[in-house]
């Protein structure tokens, strides 16, 4: 070949070149945008580029309408986008795909698609994919439920951060439902999504070390972990931390603090915070003593199935608390 057909040759690669270049800077000037909330922006460098075909931007452009972020939400605008995104192999509009088949939304609503639609992504690496496909098993959509194949898949997604996974992951480890049980590996994989902020990771580590289960038993770790839970509203734990404070376990005693948490999980229905706030107002322990709340605390308590709370209301009602007898006739 002569010089003149190499130059001409390279003529073609060095557009090539520039094009990618200029896509590529679209590109990211476009996710900037988004990253900044600047919709315009973002739309003005992914709608051409979508419409030229190229699956980075069909998917976020897709995203986009998903979300309802810079245009109005669209679903069905969304997976248009979306399908000609996962048709190129793009495994976050497969994984997008799939959750708007899973969920009816802009599309018909069919798990077996769903799945289909994360497995391309989950097989790609994406952990998203992965725990959405752990998710279908766990719950039973689109397949036989199947707790080993959803540990497989949660492993997979949890070994990549997804706190979701971690979760669920290491209560399956802790139970041994779908693993062999390993209360150190629940413990690790509870850990990680306690560390991540998870309030159920927290109140299992919680109950874990109450216990001294798959760690050595310490009540102010427990304390410690419960009081994180709490505080992002668990009612469980919110419950358990009563406990802690009434018993004086893991934390200095203190009635008051008792019933704070008593009356924070009572609040959102926990029938055994219910009952324990109802005796703190019978009997004046953190609080004033007051029988027309501890009636109410009894009788709600009662209506949440606890029988040791009837009774209490019948023994107010003996010693003359007219509003006991009010609450006794509910209950009939």
């Amino acid at each position: 070949m002569n010089l003149f057909k190499k130059i001409i040759a390279a003529v073609p690669l060095s557009l090539l070149l520039t094009t990618f270049s200029v896509i590529a800077s679209s590109l990211e000037e476009g996710r900037e945008a988004l990253r900044n909330e600047d919709y315009t922006v973002a739309l003005e460098n992914f709608r051409p580029l979508a419409e030229e075909g190229n699956p980075d931007a069909q998917a976020l452009l897709g995203d986009m309408y998903l979300r309802g972020r810079g245009v109005e939400q669209n679903f069905e605008e969304a997976a248009d986008w979306l399908k000609l995104a996962a048709d190129q192999n793009d495994a976050i509009a497969q994984n997008s795909l799939g959750w708007l088949h899973q969920n009816g939304r802009g599309v018909s609503r069919d798990f077996q698609e769903a799945m289909r639609w994360y497995r391309q992504a989950a097989e790609q690496g994406m952990a998203g994919a992965q725990q959405n496909i752990a998710l279908m098993y766990y719950y039973g959509k689109g397949v036989r439920r199947d707790y080993s194949e959803a540990a497989r898949w949660f492993e997979l997604a949890a070994e990549q951060g997804l706190l979701k996974s971690q979760e669920i992951l290491g209560d399956l480890y802790y139970r041994g439902v779908g693993v062999q049980q390993d209360y150190n590996k629940g413990v690790m994989w509870t850990r990680q999504a306690a560390e991540q902020g998870s309030a159920t990771a927290q109140f299992n580590l919680g109950s874990a070390y109450s216990v001294g289960t798959g760690v050595t038993q310490s009540d102010t770790e427990a304390a410690s972990w419960y009081l994180l839970a709490a505080e992002q509203g668990d009612p469980g734990a919110q419950f358990n931390l009563g406990n802690m404070y009434y018993q004086g376990r893991g934390v200095e005693r203190s009635m008051e603090k008792s019933t704070q948490w008593y009356r924070l999980s009572a609040e959102q229905g926990e029938p055994d915070a219910q009952y324990f706030l109802a005796e703190a107002f019978a009997e004046g322990r953190g609080v004033s003593q007051d029988f027309s709340k501890a009636v109410h605390w009894y009788l709600r308590a009662a209506q949440n199935g606890d029988n040791d709370a009837k009774g209490d209301l019948q023994k107010l009602a003996e010693q003359g608390v007219e509003e006991a007898n009010t609450a006794l006739q509910e209950l009939q």
